[in-house]
């Protein structure tokens, strides 16, 4: 870390293998309400995030990934509307955070690279531009050095800083990407939501913008909630991962243990769905049918139209808990409760 990137950086005061999460997501409810139907998309979701630790979020188009993103960084326009839950960042209730406060909260300690860099990036705006104007929106800074560290970001995430005049559509969509990312890590936040950061990017680039991230985690300790379908890319970058299923979390272990031993059906039939890098060749299987209608939901397990093991008679009428199913690793599912399987 040079001596410009020190005098940037935040002292950490939460030390390092604390059991102490960083945010604590609890009972979350994000409803869509039109006048056609109200659609519950995050429906009583919990979960944590600690020091330094990458979370995947992981599921189908639609689950509720990218709501919780938004909420959890209190940018969600109408018709949604966070209905209910707790979401507190190192003992700060952000739900509870008047826009003033939570508008200098942001960034400086929680900021979010979007998924579509070309719409996240403003097109008639130099690079350079859009990241001196967020470090000058939250620092009082003279321009010439927000410029140098903006100059120092771009070089940080790998992209030549005399390219600090450019537009973005003169970058590459991998600049690009690399450009929110700066922009993200401006003023060094203790954590970054990344929803779908590599979706649109060919797999080569895609590599290289992960193994940035994990360098630049490694560098500066913040942690990640890092969003995507991809379970095979989840699996390389995280610590732990949530799988989503129909605005709920059906499974949550450690990264490796879920690729060894994934639990419930759905994650199992997720994982079959993605080929294998350095596996032996095998046939993919999708999981037929589609996601609920969340405006009207399954009764009992979300999952049971589609599940090929289900328990006729409970897991259409009773819906599972999220119990512990090993050391870490949770899944809600009937067939793993030994007090109402068969």
């Amino acid at each position: 870390m040079t001596t410009t990137q020190r005098s940037w950086a935040k002292t950490r005061t939460t030390e390092s293998g604390t059991t102490e999460p960083l945010l604590m997501v609890r009972d979350l409810e994000v409803e869509y309400r039109t006048k056609r139907a109200i659609v519950r998309a995050v429906d009583h979701v919990s979960f944590d995030v600690f020091p330094n630790e990458v979370l995947g979020l992981a599921g189908e188009s639609g689950c509720g990934k990218s709501t919780i993103a938004h909420a959890v960084t209190r940018i969600l326009k109408p018709p949604a509307y966070i209905t209910g839950g707790k979401v507190m960042f190192n003992g700060i209730d952000l739900l509870a955070m008047d826009e003033d406060n939570l508008r200098g909260f942001r960034w400086e300690h929680l900021a979010i690279v979007f998924q579509s860099a070309m719409n996240a990036l403003n097109p008639v705006m130099t690079i350079g531009n859009q990241i001196i104007d967020a470090i000058q929106a939250h620092m009082p800074v003279s321009k010439r050095d927000a410029r140098t560290r903006a100059l120092e970001l771009l070089n940080t995430v790998g992209i030549d800083p005399r390219r600090i005049d450019s537009y973005p559509h003169q970058l590459s969509g991998g600049m690009r990407q690399r450009a929110v990312i700066a922009i993200a890590l401006a003023l060094n936040p203790e954590l970054i939501i990344m929803d779908e950061p590599t979706t649109a990017l060919d797999v080569v680039v895609q590599k290289q913008i992960l193994y940035e991230v994990q360098q630049l985690k490694d560098q500066f300790g913040f942690s990640i909630i890092f969003i995507t379908h991809d379970l095979s890319l989840l699996v390389e970058i995280s610590d732990r991962i949530a799988i989503m299923y129909a605005g709920e979390i059906v499974e949550v272990a450690p990264s490796q243990e879920l690729f060894r031993n994934p639990k419930h059906p759905y994650t199992q039939r997720l994982m079959n769905s993605f080929p294998s890098i350095s596996g032996p060749k095998q046939v993919l299987a999708g999981i037929p049918g589609s996601p609920p209608d969340l405006s009207e939901p399954p009764t009992g397990c979300r999952f049971h139209p589609r599940c090929h093991v289900k328990i006729a008679g409970l897991c259409e009428e009773v819906h599972p808990a999220l119990l512990e199913v090993a050391p870490n690793h949770s899944a809600a599912c009937h067939l793993l409760d030994p007090e109402v399987a068969p």
